[in-house]
């Protein structure tokens, strides 16, 4: 337990000693997840607040409900509904958005390493209607609503007597409706410590780098992690 504690605490606080550096670069993200199985169903909930300039301002909160089926030992299906507050930086204002995903997961396990690919379509409806210029009209948005297709792959390895798992997984986020063409639109890189307290409950912290090509822009780049999950 010490091990574990000593492995947690040194995440945090390097991570914590980045965010203090470059303040205007950073932000958090806080979950809480509920999971409850049904023979091939996986039915779930969640939460989500998130901060940016470290913890000074909130960037999104958000609900959502999601459902999984099991169609063979390693591959799932399933969908997903966010609704989204979500703060527009141009206008300095919130603004409402509704986000429906359909997905495919696999899976490889390879003794203690686990190998998991995740093919994601995503559709956002944006509501620009506090989007408004100084001569009174609407800056609306070039794509809304805007889908996306998100490519996820993750290795997990489960340490030999040890509660925590570490993983890393990248993904990238490929816009299918750009004005100006198709094009990748982000790529995401996150690292992260998944410690099970018990049967049902298990805690993940983690470290996000999310970068855009051929893009110097910082906001939203580094993120801090915390997510809390019930299983029942």
């Amino acid at each position: 337990m010490r091990k574990i504690v000593l492995v947690v605490c040194l995440f945090l606080i390097s991570i914590s000693q980045l965010v203090l550096a470059q303040s205007e670069s950073y932000g958090t993200w806080t979950s809480i997840d509920v999971e409850k199985k049904l023979d091939k169903w996986e039915l779930g909930g969640s939460t989500e607040l998130r901060t940016i300039y470290y913890l000074r301002l909130i960037d999104r909160w958000s609900v959502g409900l999601s459902a999984d089926y099991k169609l063979m030992k390693n591959l799932k299906v399933g969908v997903d509904y966010q609704f989204m507050n979500t703060l527009d930086t141009k206008y300095m204002n919130y603004q409402l958005r509704n986000r429906f995903n359909v997905n495919a997961m696999g899976r490889l396990k390879i003794d203690r390493l686990t190998i998991s690919l995740r093919e994601k379509i995503q559709v956002t409806l944006k509501d620009d209607s506090n989007r408004i210029k100084t001569d009174g009209s609407i800056d609306t948005y070039d794509s809304n609503p805007e889908w996306t297709w998100r490519n996820r792959l993750k290795l997990s390895y489960n340490i030999s007597h040890f509660p925590v798992t570490p993983s890393f997984s990248v993904e990238s986020f490929y816009q299918l409706n750009n004005p100006d063409g198709n094009s990748f639109d982000k790529f995401r890189y996150t690292l992260s410590l998944d410690y099970k307290i018990n049967k049902s409950n298990s805690i993940s912290v983690y470290g996000v780098l999310n970068t855009k090509p051929d893009s110097d822009d910082i906001y939203r780049k580094y993120i801090l992690g915390v997510s809390y999950i019930i299983s029942f």
